[in-house]
């Protein structure tokens, strides 16, 4: 019996700070702002606006999961391109700190006044909100059993800044 090979397509995730992942993937599945796009080798050239969300990986057998923010995506037949704000695996993300940009955001977007200056510090806000609803989504999806356990105590009480 033939064995099956399966093709596997280079990703490489990008942030200002640090080259996050680079490997060979069996399938990659990425948070486009049109839905979740599944890639794999010999996938069609495609550049995606990514919004904050989780992507995950499979290689061979073995599946991992990361957590995004937003940014872009560039596909071609045998490379995937992710390039974003910001890029992180569940173990380096602190609940306490998901809780922290929730609140601050929301106060923030609360206090807004409706002025011209203000519409780009509202966008950032927005961002911020945006970025840390999908950190806490990972961690609840896919993060240790303290974290899960961790985001609920913080759940049960207000987080005041």
């Amino acid at each position: 019996m033939a064995e099956s090979i399966s093709k596997k397509i280079n990703l490489i995730v990008v942030t200002p700070y640090q080259n996050f992942y680079e490997g060979a993937v069996t399938v990659a599945t990425i948070p486009s702002v049109d839905g979740e796009i599944g890639i794999m080798a010999e996938h069609s050239p495609l550049v995606v606006a990514l919004k904050p969300g989780i992507v995950t990986i499979r290689i061979d057998d073995e599946i991992k999961h990361f957590v995004v923010s937003e940014g872009y995506s560039e596909i071609n037949q045998r490379m995937i391109l992710v390039v974003c704000n910001s890029a992180e695996w569940a173990e380096n993300i602190h609940v306490r700190w998901i809780f922290q940009a929730i609140a601050e955001a929301e106060k923030a977007l609360a206090e807004q006044k409706n002025d011209e200056a203000g519409q780009l510090y509202t966008e950032d806000n927005r961002h911020k909100l945006s970025r840390s609803l999908a950190r806490r989504h990972f961690i609840e999806l896919y993060g240790s059993e303290s974290q899960k356990q961790r985001l609920e105590q913080l759940s049960q009480t207000p987080y005041e800044i």
